[in-house]
């Protein structure tokens, strides 16, 4: 079995927000933040020379095929890797929508 492995991986917070990135508040275009975000950028060789990442999905440990042996990093990821196209029938999920079909853990969503 054959896995991809990540040459690098930035986690932040990602605040596209006015409150975060700020905004001109006189005609000198001197800019107010109320906040700050972080981020934190990660890539394999912090963990050793010959160490790999590879993405894993709904866990936080990478398949135990591909530790055997090596120090491997499990990268969480929101989505399963290789990405699938959405099918013709396939909707889209919208959190102002109300859904009667269990997600994959179970639940149903009603705002």
């Amino acid at each position: 079995m054959t896995h991809s492995t990540i040459d690098w991986m930035m986690v932040t917070s990602a605040n596209l927000s006015k409150q975060a990135w700020g905004e001109a508040t006189n005609a000198a275009g001197e800019s107010r933040v109320s906040s700050y975000e972080l981020g934190v950028l990660v890539w394999p060789e912090l963990f050793g020379d010959k160490a790999t990442m590879v993405p894993t999905f709904k866990t936080d440990s990478p398949p135990v095929e591909v530790t055997a042996g090596e120090l491997v990093i499990g990268a969480r990821m929101p989505y399963d890797l290789p990405l699938v196209p959405y099918a013709k029938d396939d909707e889209p999920w919208c959190a102002t929508s109300s859904y009667q079909e269990l997600d994959w853990k179970g639940m149903s969503h009603r705002p």
